[in-house]
């Protein structure tokens, strides 16, 4: 997670007097979708505490945890590897059914490129990469026998000075001799890229082009934290408005990988209130996914923090919670579980141009998204910035049922629609409308 940054998406269409203009042809291919969970726990946490934020994972359906198994936990002293309490936490996170898609990052201070006793380095680049290639070796080769592990993913927001204090041919060296350990002691995993503070093109042309990365990685991540770490024009409907320039300099430079969000979240703190978090929930997850290359949304994070824990940067880290500190559900928990039962279902087909949105009176800030399902149902989210009234929704096709669900997640059936559109709907100011709508 980041206290920085920096923007990207356009807006998904512009809404004119009863007809919709959109940027570009959204991508008909149906197209991989899946959801991560994200909490990070230290080593020697009470895993009976930990089990309890499982249960939520359950009640999400967010069967995937993404988090950190550090360096500086797991090999404190040369040489001398701990995994005692990593083997139950997969131990138990496998009872739960929870797929772990672990980084290996924080360096520490005995293995730091520099750092005397009193600094910090957990963020510094490894010394000697004799010793980070044989910790991600141990570590892969310890857990290969969990079944549950699906990849290891090589260090955390290294393209900020904050979360790696080292250079691109640095990350280079460490991202390529990592994978080769990982993929030696567990054929089986998947190598991540380190997941980006912000779609940085220039940090991934300059790993990419160093010797040995191009096939080193699987996957390339980015995150997400717009209206809670950006600049306040930088919104989730335009945050990703550089990643189409991202995706064509990681495609020429490190060969087409899948585009993951696998992490995003948004602050609870004051002046911002829980229901502005689940419509931000509602906002984010439909604009991103609406994007053809995206494939990966990870939810930071379960619950808030305790404000009497040190964490590396501001405030808005304790309060990025769908629960509060004593696990009691905000609204964004029963908003991300909507979503994930409606769009978590394998693959979706963008559908956008199939979808047309009209409103009588001034256009506002208009946001529209059709997603089609594995099973042909289509689910529509619809939004204006500035609200709208006596708007109709129309899609390509004919409709037997409709449903309209609320952020909370109940759901209410529509009966005023012609079978092509929904006709009289009014939009509340920044407050996502979400429908299924079923041949």
């Amino acid at each position: 997670m980041s206290t920085f940054i920096y923007a990207a998406l356009g807006f998904a269409g512009v809404l004119a007097l009863g007809h919709v203009v959109t940027d570009a042809q959204p991508d008909r291919q149906a197209k991989p979708v899946s959801f991560a969970i994200l909490e990070d726990y230290d080593k020697g946490d009470d895993l009976a505490d930990v089990e309890k934020d499982f249960a939520l994972f359950k009640e999400l359906e967010i069967m995937t945890w993404r988090g950190s198994f550090g360096w500086d936990d797991y090999e404190p002293t040369e040489g001398v590897f701990d995994f005692e309490w990593l083997h139950r936490f997969v131990e138990r996170a496998a009872a739960h059914r929870i797929q772990l898609r672990p980084y290996l990052g924080y360096t520490p201070q005995w293995a730091a490129r520099r750092g005397g006793a009193d600094e910090d380095a957990w963020n510094n680049p490894p010394a000697e990469l004799e010793h980070w290639t044989r910790f991600a070796a141990r570590t892969a080769q310890a857990l290969q026998r969990h079944r549950n592990i699906l990849s290891y993913e090589i260090y955390n927001e290294e393209n900020v000075k904050l979360w790696w204090d080292g250079d691109a041919a640095e990350y280079a060296r460490v991202l390529a001799r990592g994978a080769e350990a990982v993929r030696r002691a567990d054929s089986d995993a998947r190598v991540l890229f380190g997941g980006l503070v912000f779609p940085d093109a220039e940090w991934v042309e300059a790993v990419c082009e160093s010797p040995g990365v191009r096939g080193a990685f699987d996957v390339l991540p980015v995150h997400a934290y717009p209206e809670t770490w950006t600049p306040a024009d930088v919104t989730a409907e335009n945050y990703l408005r550089d990643l189409d320039e991202f995706v064509e300099v990681g495609d020429r430079s490190c060969g087409r990988r899948p585009i993951w969000i696998n992490e995003t979240g948004f602050a609870t703190v004051p002046g911002k209130s829980e229901r502005e978090q689940a419509s931000w929930w509602a906002r984010a997850v439909a604009t991103f996914l609406a994007h053809p290359r995206v494939e990966h949304i990870g939810v930071y994070e379960i619950k808030d923090l305790p404000t009497d824990k040190p964490v590396i940067g501001d405030a808005p880290n304790y309060h990025l919670g769908l629960t509060r500190t004593n696990r009691a559900k905000k609204l964004a928990f029963h908003t991300v579980d909507l979503l994930t039962d409606l769009l978590d279902t394998g693959t979706l087909a963008v559908a956008d141009a199939d979808l047309t949105v009209s409103a009588k009176g001034e256009r506002g800030d208009p946001y529209q998204h059709m997603f089609v399902r594995p099973d042909g149902a289509r689910v529509v989210i619809v939004w204006n910035k500035r609200g709208a009234r006596d708007v109709t929704i129309a899609w390509k096709g004919r409709a037997r049922k409709v449903t309209e669900y609320t952020l909370d997640g109940q759901p209410r059936k529509v009966t005023e629609f012609d079978r092509r559109a929904i006709r009289g709907v009014d939009l509340e100011p920044s407050t996502p409308r979400i429908f299924k709508v079923e041949d």
